[in-house]
């Protein structure tokens, strides 16, 4: 009589897994790894953007620090429309608004003629904000300093959103005014824009300086 075997039943817990079973949990934990690695690469992007921002309003908040000590200790707030009579890079925007912007200051204990100017950039696409001073007997002195770039980034300047203007009161450009300052500068890595803003007073002009002060001006 032949020998019969049974095979006992493996247990329903001890089957192990079907290729099925498998595919299935390779593909809900690539899709999760996905989305994951999806937030982490947009945090990034949101971090860098941020510290792009963060740099190029940095650099133009210095500049804008700047700005304050010179008119706030300055003589003479020369019309920023006027200095395209004197620089042919500068812009008029306007009545008393423009590109440049002048100042005959003591900052810093000394008398000297300070010149900002929002310009193209030497590679182009933006503009930069630059610095230069003088000495006001720089004729038979010297002491005329190079454009010094202090910001960049910029917005190119219009006649709606010039970067100098100049309000005055009833005494004219030499009496009591207020330098409003207006620099949009660019986030690079989002091209989205920046605005800063400053409402600067200087003294009042009473110590018998004219608007013969910083002039001539060198040629830039």
């Amino acid at each position: 009589m032949p020998e019969i075997r049974l095979r006992r039943a493996r247990p329903r817990g001890d089957r192990g897994t079907s290729l099925v079973e498998l595919l299935v949990s390779m593909t809900l934990f690539a899709t999760a790894m996905a989305l994951i690695m999806g937030a982490a690469i947009e945090v990034l992007h949101v971090t860098k953007d941020a510290e792009g921002a963060a740099a190029s309003v940095q650099n133009t908040r210095q500049a804008l620090a700047m700005i304050d000590r010179q008119v706030r200790s300055g003589n003479v707030l020369f019309s920023p429309a006027d200095e395209a009579l004197h620089v042919s890079t500068c812009q008029d925007l306007g009545a008393l608004q423009g590109s440049c912007m002048r100042i005959f200051t003591q900052s810093n204990g000394s008398e000297k003629c300070v010149q900002w100017q929002v310009a193209p950039s030497a590679t182009g696409g933006t503009h930069e904000l630059r610095m230069r001073s003088w000495s006001p007997t720089w004729q038979t002195t010297g002491g005329v300093s190079d454009w010094a770039v202090v910001a960049r980034g910029l917005r190119e300047p219009t006649s709606t959103s010039a970067p100098f203007v100049l309000d005055v009161g009833p005494a004219g450009i030499y009496g009591e005014r207020l330098l409003r300052v207006h620099l949009v500068a660019i986030n690079e890595a989002s091209g989205k824009d920046v605005s800063l803003d400053a409402s600067i007073s200087g003294r009042n002009t009473t110590y018998g300086y004219t608007g013969s002060e910083c002039l001539p001006v060198p040629a830039a």
